[in-house]
Parts: C-alpha cells; structure tokens; sequence
C-alpha cells in the first residue's frame, strides 16, 4: 500500500471487495475481504480474514477463509473479531479457535453492533435481535419483523449501552431498542436509511439512500442537511464531526445543515478507528488523520 489514491483492480475473473475494518489501533487491525467470481453465484463467495498493520511498511498477514460472506465487522476490546454474514451466522475469532453460530433468521443479516465482549445487538430483513454468548453457552433473543421496512443498519449509543440502541433500514424505517424489547417508531423519512452513528452530542444521525442526513434524539428523527446530487452509503462519527461516504463520490462532513466535500475517493464506507477515519470501496483502504490522507489497494497474497 501506498500514499496515494490509486484504485484497486479486480482480475477478470474475480471480484475482490473490502466488506469490513475494525481494530484498535493502527497495528491491531481486522479486515474482512471478500471474494467471488466475477458476475457467479453468491453461494460462490469467500471471505478472507487477515490482520493489518497500517503503518509503514504495510504488514497483511492472512488469518483464515470462510466459506462465507461476511457482510460486516466489529472487534471487542480484546481484539477478537466478531462477524455476521448475509446467511445469518455470527462467526467470533478467527483461526483455529473461531467459533460459527447459525442465527434463526428468514433472509440473513445485514449488521452487528458489538456492545461489549459477548453481547450484541444484530439485524437484517426481517428481524432484530440480541446475541449473548458464554463459556460454552449461547442465549439468542430473535424476533421476526414485518415493517415498516426491513433493518440495514444498527448502532448503540456508547458501550455496554444496549438501552437505547436503533435500527435502521427500507422505507425510513426506525426501531428502538429499550433493553428487552423492540419498538418501531414512524419517521418522517421517505428514503431507505442506510446506516446509523451515534456522536459525542448524545444523538444518533443517519444517513439516507437518496442524501438525506437526519438526527434522532430518542424520540423523534429530524432532517439536518440534504445531498442533492447522490446518495449516502456509509456514515461515521469521528472527532468533532459526522463523515459520510457518498458512493464511490467522495467522503464528506456535516456542516451545520450543509455538507462538505473533505477528500475525492471511490469509496463507499467510512468508520472511526483508533483516532483514524478509515474509508474503503472496492479493494481500496484509506485512513485519514486529520491533516492527510494515506492508503492504496489491498493485495491479497
């Protein structure tokens, strides 16, 4: 990897993407990197889960496959990696001791949110749930979900913290966790919400399918700003500020009720690391510091 913007290139005959980056700190990082022919069957898909230092000189050691997709990523405090996948299975660890849970699920998962070391909140179409894990023990608490739409995105308002936690998802839909029981809430939104991050102002803002960014102060979620011209794929608080990537557009920060355009990448996530703003999409993995930006494709050994 390198100091610059270049973008990573696929062979013809497999797709290679970023799925997910979590860690704690620049030595202690997990990716998550899927792979699959290129236009094949998604049964076909691979993750590949490898540890990464991003300092100088880039280290990427390989720490084991899945026969799985991985659809998203945390860590604990430990560093252990915790994993959800679009069939609906928890994978925590890697290597040799990685252990793999199939969840009762109807259409798989779409997010985690990691509470702290073997408690955390999940989603996806369909169902919202809780995950409690001990030694040589699992408690699942599922519950099925008709609407208003379907969960895509969920986030606790600080660790430990699961009182409180939201989901996001299709139709601006909006569910509120209370500690035991889910409760969705009307919005005012008319776009799909796609992702969910709680800041140090004691709010969660949200971002919007088609630009929209909002605000939930438990129990209302208001509009803040809008993009005109594209749509919200990722967002992140980081610092001072909420970071969105907009769609292989660019990362950009909210303003007030306006956002600006911080760096031109052809990302689609964004997430707060270790003091770092890291931005990925596609094979591309980019942290930023404040003052610059580094990274360059990831190349699988």
């Amino acid at each position: 990897m390198t100091r610059d913007d270049e973008v990573a290139e696929t062979t013809d005959e497999l797709e290679v993407a970023i799925a997910g980056v979590a860690g704690l700190g620049l030595d202690e990082l997990h990716v998550a990197v899927t792979i699959g022919p290129r236009g094949g069957d998604l049964e076909e898909i691979s993750t590949v889960m490898a540890a990464v230092s991003h300092r100088e000189p880039i280290r990427w050691e390989t720490r084991g496959t899945y026969n799985d997709w991985v659809v998203a990523l945390a860590t604990d405090a430990a560093g252990t990696p915790y994993a959800v996948t679009a069939d609906g299975a928890l994978r925590v660890g890697v290597g040799d001791d990685a252990r793999r849970h199939a969840l009762p699920t109807r259409g798989g998962l779409a997010d985690l949110w990691l509470a702290g070391t073997d408690d955390l909140l999940v989603c996806g179409p369909g169902v919202l749930g809780r995950v409690r894990l001990g030694r040589g023990r699992i408690a699942v608490e599922m519950i099925d979900d008709d609407g208003p739409g379907d969960a895509g995105a969920i986030a606790g308002p600080g660790p430990g913290q699961v009182a409180g936690a939201i989901a996001v998802g299709t139709r601006g839909a909006l569910w509120r966790y209370d500690g035991a029981d889910w409760a969705a809430h009307e919005t005012s939104a008319h776009e799909a919400l796609i992702g969910v991050t709680w800041h140090r102002d004691g709010r969660a803002y949200v971002a919007g399918a088609e630009g929209g960014i909002y605000a939930w102060d438990g129990h209302a979620l208001t509009e803040l700003a809008r993009r005109a011209d594209g749509a919200w794929t990722s967002i992140a608080s980081w610092r001072d500020h909420v970071y969105l990537a907009g769609g292989r557009a660019g990362v950009w920060r909210l303003d007030g009720d306006r956002v600006v355009e911080v760096k031109a990448l052809p990302v689609t996530r964004v997430r707060a690391v270790a003091d770092h703003l890291y931005a990925w999409g596609g094979a591309l993995l980019a942290r930023y510091d404040g003052t610059g930006w580094w990274g360059g494709p990831l190349h699988l050994p």
